[in-house]
């Protein structure tokens, strides 16, 4: 398979790249905003459609995997209008370069559990209501919206994953970054909500693992998939697991008041993803424990 990465450079994007270089059969290219890679198969872009068209119009894809954009919910509050243009703007250069381009090329679109807000039903499946919560959140819904858009009228294969909370080696951002930014200068460490709130944590690798299987099947259509695996964690138990394997010895408290924009509780029915063959290899245990692990090698 001819593979492209798009956003390569980042969390999950640079773990995808890596593990599809990796495998054998695979002919790997990656695109960035960033930094430029000594790799002959990296394309530095700056996410305008002329950049895509050529990319996309010099090579025949079978498959371009969007991990670029924003991921942060505090940053779309502060910022709107980048969070648009990450998740929404570049979007549209993308498909109308694929469309464009008359080849087969499949898209797998990273998406987010956030378009989902606040579940009024528990585990959330696929076709449970959209309500987000924040810019961070539409804008997800928006470009799920413009996939299907594309899909229905021009054809073009789209596979949405909807990632529930990603972490792993390479994560600077979000609750455990914090918590670890936190440690290193703090005895006391305070976080928003109660503690109680749930989420559906993930390992990186688990998330490129499931992305496998999509390109292992190679199906044309489309398709909204839960990327999780139905394994509910509260807050606090998930703060405490890390603080333990950081080695922090303070307090840690909640202000009881929840985050604008963040939701009280997930519990996601994965059983969509468990249909096509995906196993969990990452426990939260074994994971936050090699991410520690990580994150002390960088000091």
């Amino acid at each position: 398979m001819k593979i492209l990465v798009i956003g390569s450079k980042g969390f999950i994007g640079s773990a995808c790249y890596s593990y599809f270089k990796s495998q054998p059969g695979h002919e790997v290219y990656g695109a960035d905003v960033m930094v430029e890679y000594d790799d002959p198969n990296y394309f530095l872009i700056d996410a305008t459609n002329a950049d895509f068209k050529k990319v996309f119009s010099d090579h025949r894809f079978n498959w371009c995997i969007n991990c670029a954009g924003a991921a942060s919910v505090p940053e779309s509050f502060n910022n709107p209008e980048r969070d648009y243009l990450l998740n929404v703007h570049h979007l549209v250069s993308i498909l109308n370069a694929i469309k464009e381009s008359n080849s087969n090329c499949r898209l797998i679109q990273m998406s987010s559990a956030a378009v989902y807000g606040n579940p009024q039903v528990q585990p959330i499946k696929e076709t449970h209501t959209l309500a987000p919560l924040s810019p961070y959140g539409i804008h997800k819904k928006q470009a799920e919206e413009l996939c299907r858009l594309y899909h229905d009228h021009f054809g073009l294969s789209v596979h949405i994953l909807r990632v529930f909370s990603a972490y792993g080696e390479g994560l600077k951002k979000q609750l455990f970054w914090d918590l670890y930014k936190k440690s290193q200068c703090q005895d006391n460490i305070t976080l928003f909500g109660t503690g109680a709130e749930t989420r559906e944590f993930i390992h990186v690798t688990d998330i490129v693992k499931a992305m496998s299987l999509f390109i292992g099947a190679n199906k044309p259509g489309f398709s909204i998939t839960n990327i999780a695996n139905n394994n509910t964690i509260t807050i606090a138990t998930a703060a405490e697991t890390f603080l333990t394997y950081i080695g922090f010895a303070g307090a840690l408290s909640f202000t009881g008041t929840n985050r604008v924009g963040d939701p009280l509780y997930w519990q996601a029915d994965n059983s969509q993803l468990l249909s096509m063959g995906y196993q969990q290899k990452v426990s939260f245990d074994n994971g936050i424990n090699n991410y520690c692990k990580w994150l002390k090698g960088k000091e």
